[in-house]
């Protein structure tokens, strides 16, 4: 069987276009410097809840700085959070089933908050803690640890923080 011209040049489009499938996170990936990225904890606040219920709602407030070149955004930010040096909680705030065009968008130079519901639970260790939150106490010293997936069009890293407030 002879293969003419039309075939070759058929065959070498089809081999193209799988080249271009297996190899396009190669061709397209948008290295950034997660060290660019600045994640800090700019408040905790009390959004409900009281000694009765025997639990409290925080809002956390994250500011998210980049800067990057380029747009970035996020699937999850874990985190855990420490009031005075003991731990409240730790929550996961989680765009992964959301479309990348959906997710929070990370604009070069332009700090963005995302904020999340922590729920702490009465307890004999945390009993201090609740008193003060429940009387507006602004003598707490709150801390974050956690880790960020910072991705791009077609690059994901993982960027850990810790943020004092």
């Amino acid at each position: 069987m002879i293969i003419g011209p039309r075939r070759i040049i058929l065959i070498g489009a089809i081999a193209s276009v799988a080249l271009a499938i297996i190899f396009y996170p190669l061709i397209v990936q948008t290295p950034f410097d997660p060290e660019k990225v600045a994640i800090q904890l700019t408040g905790v606040e009390l959004m409900s809840g009281s000694e009765g219920e025997q639990r409290l709602d925080l809002r956390v407030r994250l500011q998210i700085t980049n800067t990057n070149e380029f747009t970035l955004t996020t699937s999850k930010i874990a985190y855990d959070l420490f009031a005075d040096g003991a731990p409240v909680g730790s929550d996961t705030l989680s765009y992964e089933d959301v479309p990348v065009n959906g997710r929070p968008a990370f604009f070069s130079n332009q700090p963005v908050t995302l904020s999340d519901t922590l729920t702490l639970q009465y307890s004999d260790e945390t009993a201090n803690l609740f008193g003060k939150i429940l009387n507006n106490s602004t003598d707490i010293d709150w801390r974050i640890t956690g880790s960020a997936t910072v991705e791009s069009g077609t690059t994901l890293q993982e960027k850990n923080f810790s943020s004092e407030l």
